[in-house]
């Protein structure tokens, strides 16, 4: 497949089939596509970690024996997480664009190609095939696994049993997740010892940036006690080894994504690594499903109700930059570096769709690959030092091109 695939559900972490099928049977090595099992596996309790034994750690392991046989030493290895409105239990349809795809392995995690309006229209392009992996090739183009997660819950069933809106009950689920991703990240981490990237849209990035936030917390009950700052952090793989994050119209509070970035700034500082996640935050400022769901029907939160994908972070950060793409000037920008890149546009021919066009665009997709593979032309800091006014700002334009603007 040259893809590993898991799916989370409210009872179980699953490794499924080689097509994203969950099996609720427990978990059995001996099933599966190459032996490399399958099944209803655990899940982890915050805190928790795999160990070597458990059916997480065993599938994992065997999978990327075979998925990264031929695995190069410079090839990026990409985590991908969905966003709102997908349900890993759906059984996976052909062709991916069919309307009732909403399993991601089906609509998002797939190696197929189709017309570009025909996959605009279902927001069905294929995510490995436009970060540039390859089907069945041992990992050779790099590895790239699929995290699915349940984000799409009934809207009258969240009423009724559970006093939300359907939209702000999917919010707090991409907080059940995100500790799933930590513990999928940390065993990817400690068996492959290389950098990892992950890649998310829209509400995919409520369950990165709290998997972030989560991993570098420090311990609890030793931050009032006389001990070595560096004695308060628990060094996890996951952190010695995460390395670029994209997020595609990201539906996570701006206040959290701040505070995450509190608690890594606090960790880096304290055990120095070697390297530290930095942070690609793509954004349109005319995104009419942010401006509905995530800034009017999530949870009640402290602050602003504002989202990174609307109002990027609102504070500078030299491992977060911004990139606005539906501002004419970051367009021209990146135009004459030969990407005609595409975002929100109120006159294009999709309207409120374009919320998907981060990914369905061709060209924004060719970008987001580069970044993953051309990592010396690109990256945070060399973003925001060729072009100070557009990418080390705190001004996210909404109508004329930013120079000039006040």
């Amino acid at each position: 497949m040259s893809i590993i695939r898991v799916s989370m559900l409210a009872d179980a972490l699953y490794a499924p089939d080689e097509a994203g099928n969950i099996d609720v049977a427990p978990f059995s090595r001996a099933k599966g596509k190459d032996r490399r099992g399958r099944g209803a596996m655990r899940l982890y309790k915050r805190g928790a970690r795999p160990k070597p034994g458990d059916p997480l750690f065993a599938y994992l392991a065997r999978s990327l024996q075979i998925e990264a046989m031929h695995l190069p030493p410079d090839a990026p290895v990409t985590v991908m997480v969905h966003g709102f409105q997908f349900d890993p239990a759906t059984i996976v349809m052909t062709p991916p664009h069919h309307h009732k795809a909403d399993n991601p392995h089906a609509r998002l995690y797939h190696f197929e190609r189709h017309e570009l309006a025909r996959e605009m229209r279902a927001h069905s392009t294929s995510w490995p095939l436009g970060l540039g992996f390859a089907n069945e090739d041992g990992g050779r183009d790099g590895l790239c696994i699929g995290f699915g997660w349940y984000s799409n819950p009934g809207f009258f069933s969240s009423l009724f049993h559970h006093g939300e809106n359907f939209y702000a009950r999917a919010y707090n689920n991409a907080e059940v997740a995100a500790w799933q991703l930590v513990c999928v990240l940390e065993v990817l981490a400690e068996i492959l010892q290389r950098p990892i990237d992950v890649f998310c849209h829209s509400l995919g990035s409520r369950v990165v940036v709290r998997a972030v936030a989560m991993a570098t917390s420090p311990l609890p009950n030793l931050a009032a006690m006389h001990v070595e700052p560096k004695e308060r952090w628990v060094v996890r793989p996951v952190l010695r080894w995460l390395d670029r994050v994209l997020l595609l119209a990201g539906a996570e509070k701006v206040l959290e994504a701040q505070l995450m970035l509190t608690h890594l700034n606090g960790w880096a500082a304290a055990v120095r690594p070697e390297r530290r996640p930095c942070f690609f935050n793509v954004l349109s400022r005319e995104n009419d499903v942010l401006d509905k769901l995530g800034e009017n029907f999530g949870p009640a939160a402290p602050g602003s109700k504002q989202v990174i994908g609307h109002n990027g972070l609102e504070k500078l950060d030299p491992s977060w930059v911004d990139i606005q793409l539906d501002d004419t000037d970051v367009a021209a920008w990146f135009l004459a570096r030969d990407y005609r890149v595409s975002g929100d546009d109120s006159q294009g021919v999709f309207a409120v769709m374009d919320h998907w066009i981060h990914y369905t665009w061709p060209d924004n997709m060719r970008l987001y690959r580069d970044i993953l593979r051309d990592r010396d032309r690109w990256s945070v800091a060399g973003l925001k030092s060729t072009d100070p006014s557009l990418f080390d700002t705190l001004r996210i334009n909404r109508g004329p091109g930013r120079r000039g603007f006040d």
